[in-house]
């Protein structure tokens, strides 16, 4: 049946690693806090709403050329419009006013962002990086040009792929260590293969319920889920087989007859299987309320595994063993490991005390370390250095600054326009904030697209320019004073020949000869001052514009003085207009002759009246120009200084003016932290340490608080929110969700475990004592496990590995502790010191090799490059062998030994005394006297050679 089950089975549905392909669900839970902010960030940019965000690092050994840029977009555009899966794109290496950002200092490496659909872990998000690597290769980039697609999304899918691509060979591995540990035990290839084939047939079988499960979305699956499912089988099923074969070569020691011996076997160790795959597989399904699905999704698949490994021990393993047994295949090896046993039994009972504290300071020992523990929350660091993720990282290392591809993205929502000098201010205002933070290093925003200061956008510098314009038309100005005197001697050439005139004219006719000529000589005038005016109006033009620029003059010094100068040689400009009318008039009145005298002397009045208050204009000018030049060279002096004192840094009042908006070079980086509608900005902020990890986690907090409190007072202090997602937004998601997930489990864990043992001991006490002990067991396994690799590999154990090892060793190790308990049980009627004795010679070589076999099966685990794998391996690997080894040898008998009857609490079990206790192999073990009460006073142990023996 169970092989038809198996083919049937794994024929009809989907193998279980294709269905965890198609049906993985994201990492963290779609409410979480950087999740939620995603989405909405998608949603204001209407770029994506994912946290699925890769990078294609390009590097080269040389500096990066032309032919690598063209690469860079023609890959920029081919993701945008024809790869599925790339929902948007940040490429700004192009961009001059964030280049500095996207480009190394060396120029030998650059990199592109890229917002991917699916969230971190699900299925849709590793589609989404497979079709991103197949663009970035189909792209073909120039001849020495490495590409690397990394990011936090490629490196989940890396770690995943590594521990996909190595579990057959960590299964295999895992199948031939328990073979050969067997084959060592039993000295019969048939009896070894008894626990092996029902293990192989019950995982089997699990496979493809789990797979059709997880195909109609009823279980949750994962690469780790399929991972640690097939060590819990392998490693509980093989006890199951071992613990059914004990009992059945001890009765068959005892000379029962085959038949019987497998039938009180099951009889007594059926309980146990049930009500160890029964504690086991609700601890893992504690796994079910955990928030990651990285826990959750290990949870049923492992505990419907466990549970076909019981159906397996207890239906097939005993088919097979009566089977072989009717043809002496599984019959017991002479052995006299049970002395042995039996020896250690008799040690502790004799001294419970001291075998008690010396085990239990050992156990401390071991859990020292605990003390000095750091949890490891950088996934990075949990994959082979070899995927393309790591070398994409190696990449970048020494090339950028620190966690130049794990920014902080910081989202804030207005409810105007930000894309104003206004709206730039307070941009800046919470870029400086950030700044502050412990840690942070540079924060690429609206007002920073490099990530520095931008140099123009400051009123020092604003200012500097100004003053270097007024400069130049100061020096202008008076470098016109000489022009002006050349003026005033026009004047006084036009007015001598004007009196000329004017006294000619009072000869009547015979002045008429000198009124031609006067005419002539104020034509000459005319000439020259016409020429000396425009070539002062023409030094004025910088004044005017100047001018002309400031609509409210008036309130402006400067803009006053200068005007004190434009206003005056305005006048003299028209003032020369009018005296080239009056030459005009004149020359008619001369041509006139008699006729015109009258004309021509009223011209000449009108001439000499223009030219008086020229020469007044003249003066006023010269006067004005000789006190305003010096103040504004002053003024330029002091502007250009101020200018100079601030440059290189970020003070000096930032401003950006409105013509900003409008430059070329700017509207491309407003598209990329500009929402379409202006009313949302992001912010990218680098910062020190380890990102994917505490450093991360503290700092992403501070950053929203520094972000909260740089909008206080400003505009969108009542309208703007602040939004935070990246690797340290969700880290610290983690820890806490890490946090509340291993106290739920240890709290769920330890009460349903608690009332699985105390029920079939049928003794609360017993069922304290036996969960104590392996939580003990589980602190020193954690703490040696600490010492091995923080203290040893100077690797700290990965944020999985304390609460998957506390769900292993607690259930299985209250499993083993159950076994001996229940036959510490059995045999109480001869007095506990004696009970302990026989439980030791019944169930101490079966329970060290089930333990040695589970625990190497665990240690198997580090064979995996994924160091997550092989720290979870060898917790609990390590905790197997301490509970074995120590805690169910010298921890929990002598506790037994020393509470006595209380041990059974309330549960009365009669002592008896006999003259003698017949071992299981018919050797006398002597005889053992008690009250009779089953109070716990200490039995005389007589016979101690045969004891010994």
């Amino acid at each position: 049946m169970w092989v038809v089950l198996a083919g049937v089975g794994n024929i009809a549905v989907p193998q279980l690693e294709h269905v965890v392909k198609e049906q993985s669900r994201a990492f963290f839970p779609s409410d979480s806090g950087a999740t939620r902010a995603a989405q909405r960030m998608g949603t204001l940019f209407g770029d994506s709403d994912s946290n699925n965000i890769a990078y294609v690092v390009l590097e080269a050994d040389r500096t990066l050329g032309e032919p690598d840029r063209r690469y860079y977009r023609a890959l920029a555009e081919a993701l945008r419009t024809e790869t599925p899966g790339v929902e948007s794109v940040m490429d700004l290496w192009d961009d001059p006013a964030a280049a500095a950002v996207f480009e190394s200092q060396d120029h030998q490496a650059a990199y592109l962002m890229a917002r991917l659909s699916g969230q971190l872990g699900s299925s849709t998000a590793t589609d989404a990086v497979a079709a991103l690597r197949a663009a970035v290769d189909a792209a073909g980039p120039p001849e020495g040009l490495r590409t690397h697609v990394t990011g936090p999304g490629p490196s989940l899918v890396d770690e995943f792929e590594a521990l996909d691509a190595q579990l057959a060979r960590i299964t295999v591995l895992t199948v031939g260590m328990i073979a050969a540990l067997l084959l060592v035990v039993y000295r019969s290839p048939i009896t070894a293969a008894v626990p092996l084939v029902s293990v192989g047939l019950a995982l089997a079988v699990a496979r493809p319920v789990v797979a059709l499960l997880g195909e109609h979305g009823l279980v949750e699956v994962s690469v780790f889920s399929v991972a640690l499912m097939s060590a819990m089988v392998l490693g509980a099923g093989t006890d199951y087989g071992i613990f059914l074969l004990g009992r059945y070569h001890e009765n068959r020691r005892a000379g029962l007859p085959p038949p019987d011996a497998l039938a009180d076997a099951y009889r007594r160790v059926a309980p146990v299987i049930a009500g160890s795959s029964a504690t086991i597989a609700t601890a893992l399904f504690c796994l079910t309320f955990a928030k990651v699905s990285f826990l959750r999704s290990a949870g049923i698949p492992s505990g419907i595994g466990v549970l076909a490994a019981m159906m397996g021990a207890l239906t097939l393993t005993p088919a097979m063993i009566g089977w072989f047994s009717r043809r002496r295949l599984v019959e017991p090896r002479a052995t006299r490991i049970n002395r042995r046993w039996r020896r250690i039994g008799t040690a502790v009972a004799r001294w419970p005390g001291p075998v008690l504290v010396t085990a239990v300071t050992a156990l401390i020992v071991c859990t020292v370390p605990l003390l000095g523990a750091n949890v490891s929350f950088a996934e990075l660091s949990a994959q082979p250095s070899g995927t393309e993720s790591s070398r994409g990282y190696q990449a970048v290392q020494g090339r950028f600054p620190d966690n130049r591809l794990l920014p902080e993205i910081v989202s804030i929502q207005a409810d105007r326009d930000l894309r104003t000098p206004a709206g730039l201010i307070t941009i800046e205002r919470v870029t400086k904030k950030i700044l502050e933070v412990r840690g942070v290093r540079t924060v690429q925003s609206a007002s920073r697209p490099a990530g520095t200061p931008v140099r123009q956008g400051t009123l020092t510098y604003q200012a500097g320019q100004i003053g270097e314009q007024l400069d130049g038309t100061a020096q202008s100005a008076l470098d016109g004073m000489d022009s002006v005197d050349t003026v005033m001697a026009t004047i006084g050439q036009l007015d001598t020949a004007l009196n000329g005139m004017q006294r000619g004219l009072s000869g009547a006719v015979d002045g008429l000869n000198r009124v031609g000529a006067g005419s002539q000589d104020i034509g000459a005038g005319m000439s020259g001052l016409q020429g000396n005016l425009q070539q002062v109006s023409g030094y004025a033009d910088p004044l005017r514009q100047f001018v002309s620029a400031n609509p409210d003059c008036a309130a402006n010094p400067i803009c006053a003085a200068v005007q004190k100068i434009v206003q005056p040689l305005d006048d003299a400009v028209s003032a020369t207009g009018t005296l080239a009318g009056g030459a005009g008039a004149l020359e008619e009145g001369a041509s006139s002759a008699t006729n015109s005298l009258d004309g021509a002397a009223r011209g000449v009045a009108t001439m000499r009246a223009a030219l008086s208050q020229l020469r007044g204009l003249t003066s006023t000018l010269r006067a004005s120009l000789g006190s305003v030049g010096p103040q504004m060279q002053r003024m330029t002096g002091y502007l250009s200084q101020l200018s100079s004192d601030f440059d290189g840094s970020s003070e000096g009042g930032f401003y950006l003016p409105p013509r900003t908006f409008e430059d070329p070079e700017y509207r491309r980086v407003m598209t990329m932290m500009f929402s379409p509608d202006g009313h949302a900005t992001r912010m990218l902020v680098y910062g020190d340490g380890e990102s994917w990890g505490r450093d991360g986690a503290d700092r992403s907090d501070e950053i929203r608080i520094a972000a909260a409190e740089a909008l206080k007072d400003t505009p969108l202090a009542a309208g703007g929110t602040v939004d935070l997602t990246g690797v340290g937004t969700a880290t610290a998601e983690l820890i806490s969700y890490v946090q509340h997930d291993f106290t739920l489990l240890v709290i769920a864990t330890l009460v349903l475990i608690f009332v699985i043992v105390a029920g079939m001991l049928r003794s609360p006490v017993a069922g304290i004592v036996v969960l104590t002990t392996v939580t003990i067991s589980y602190a020193s396994a954690l703490g040696a496990s600490v010492a091995i690799w923080q203290f040893g590999f100077g690797q700290p154990l990965h944020w999985a590995v304390p609460a998957l090892a506390f769900i292993a060793l607690v259930a299985v190790g209250a499993d083993y502790n159950l076994l001996l308990a229940m036959r510490l049980r059995d045999e109480a009627r001869a007095g506990i010191r004696t009970a302990t004795i026989r439980a030791f010679a019944g169930t101490g070589s079966v329970v060290t090799v089930a333990g040695i076999v589970f625990g190497l099966t665990m240690f198997a685990m580090l064979g995996a490059s994924v160091v997550t794998i092989a720290q979870v391996g060898s917790t609990i690997g390590i905790g197997l062998l301490l509970d074995t080894l120590v805690v169910r040898t010298f921890v929990v008998p002598p506790i037994a030994v020393l509470l006595g009857r209380w041990f059974w609490w309330p549960r009365q079990v009669p002592a008896t005394a006999g003259p003698g206790i017949r071992a299981w192999d018919g050797q006398s073990l002597g005889t053992s006297t008690g009250s009779g009460k089953g109070d716990g006073r200490p039995e005389r142990i007589h016979d101690r050679t045969a004891i010994a023996r």
